[in-house]
């Protein structure tokens, strides 16, 4: 069926016209059907949106000017069991690249249709930064020279990075740390576990005036029960607080992903 314009459906039936059958198509299939074309709005959801039969694609864009050369395409991933939404970009000969894919278990996708962390990123990152976060949104500790816990009770093998700093205006106590900590069950014992060389903590640091304004850190507890502990050499005073950023490296605890598959078997 040819597409008509609105002007040319008012000559149909203007004034003293007789339309004919195919007039009559012409101007039913320029109205959208909620039924045939998957549209529909309700007071719960809105505007609903569905695919067509077997097709994935939701929504085709382009600009005026260019009918029929759609440049993105908003739909579902091909993967019914996933059941992703993706947002791609088409060329012109109509292959999908994806661009960002949004999973319904909260992960992102940039570049790839499958993403497998929060963040999936099939490509280079380019930022000015970046900051780690500690437990439960806590990233800082007192500096008065105690031990406290950075991390929540640990078990199994950890890996992390910590940047941490603090100062005090006009005293000359200033101190900035790097560090990465990494620990495999947490060994223990004088003999088996000499000098920490199972589970050394390499660093970077920084101080301005004196050894006693450095910070450290340690790890503390049993093998089945551990955590990650920061501290300053000196207490700083009342109410000066090390800020610290920590981010985690290594997320299977247990090592299960190392072991064979059972087709492997």
């Amino acid at each position: 069926m040819p597409k008509r314009n609105r002007d040319t459906l008012k000559n149909f039936f203007r004034k003293g016209a007789l339309p004919s059958e195919r007039q009559f198509h012409d101007l039913i299939d320029s109205a959208l059907n909620m039924v045939d074309e998957g549209f529909s709005k309700t007071p719960d959801n809105g505007i609903e949106v569905a695919t067509q039969e077997e097709h994935h694609t939701l929504m085709s864009f382009s600009r005026a000017g260019e009918p029929g050369r759609f440049d993105w395409s908003l739909g579902f991933t091909r993967d019914r069991e996933r059941n992703a939404l993706s947002f791609s970009a088409r060329d012109q000969e109509g292959n999908e690249t994806p661009s960002v894919t949004l999973d319904p278990g909260g992960k992102v996708g940039v570049n790839t249709q499958a993403p497998e962390f929060t963040l999936d990123v099939a490509g280079v990152i380019r930022s000015q930064g970046r900051i780690g976060v500690g437990p439960d949104g806590n990233s800082s500790v007192p500096a008065d020279g105690k031990w406290h816990d950075i991390t929540g009770p640990l078990d199994g093998c950890q890996a992390f990075e910590v940047m941490a700093g603090v100062g005090k205006k006009r005293t000359g106590k200033y101190a900035l740390m790097h560090a990465f900590a990494l620990n495999t069950f947490n060994p223990v014992g004088f003999l088996f576990n000499f000098l920490n060389l199972k589970k050394r903590i390499s660093y970077h640091q920084a101080h301005y005036r004196s050894l006693g304004d450095k910070l450290k850190l340690r790890w503390s507890g049993t093998n089945r029960e551990y955590r990650l502990q920061l501290k300053s050499n000196s207490d700083y005073g009342d109410g000066i607080r090390i800020r610290f950023y920590l981010t985690r490296l290594w997320f299977d605890s247990f090592m299960n992903d190392c072991l064979p598959d059972s087709d492997d078997e």
